[in-house]
């Protein structure tokens, strides 16, 4: 499958169509660290072949460093109510084949992630990782640096 991704500022998934506001970037500038990114979001566009429609896909985004470390992209409460990380964000879906679909044609599944409030300690080069069942799709690149002037 193929996956086209990309960082928004913001961005909604209606109709199976992706509605972004400020899309396009792959910069964080901050005056000073640690700094807390208001929101950001991930919005990527899957191509389903016909041969997998029909059949339940895993997706998952997750966002590592330059050495390959999950950083945090959020925090949760566990089953005593301590904050732990979290990793990674995704879930399920499935394609159908709808009668008009012709043999060679491929469906198209749109999703987008939105994250708020994450934190970084310092600059660093990251990497959103998205996995379709699995294995790696993309890798859509994400710089965090400090604002100079």
């Amino acid at each position: 499958m193929r996956v086209d991704a990309f960082l928004a500022d913001s961005a909604d998934v209606i109709n199976n169509k992706i509605y972004a506001l400020g899309g396009g970037w792959n910069t964080i500038f901050a005056r000073v660290f640690p700094v807390v990114h208001r929101r950001l979001t991930v919005a990527a566009t899957v191509h389903v072949p016909f041969t997998d429609t029909n059949t339940a896909h895993k997706f998952e985004i997750r966002l590592v460093t330059e050495d390959g470390v999950d950083h945090p992209i959020g925090m949760r409460a566990d089953a005593e109510g301590r904050p732990v990380p979290v990793t990674a964000m995704g879930g399920e879906f499935t394609l159908g084949r709808p009668p008009q679909l012709v043999d060679g044609d491929e469906q198209i599944a749109c999703f987008a992630f939105t994250i708020d409030g994450m934190r970084f300690e310092g600059p660093g080069m990251f990497s959103w990782v998205i996995t379709i069942d699995g294995e790696e799709a993309t890798r859509l690149p994400m710089r965090v640096q400090e604002q100079r002037g």
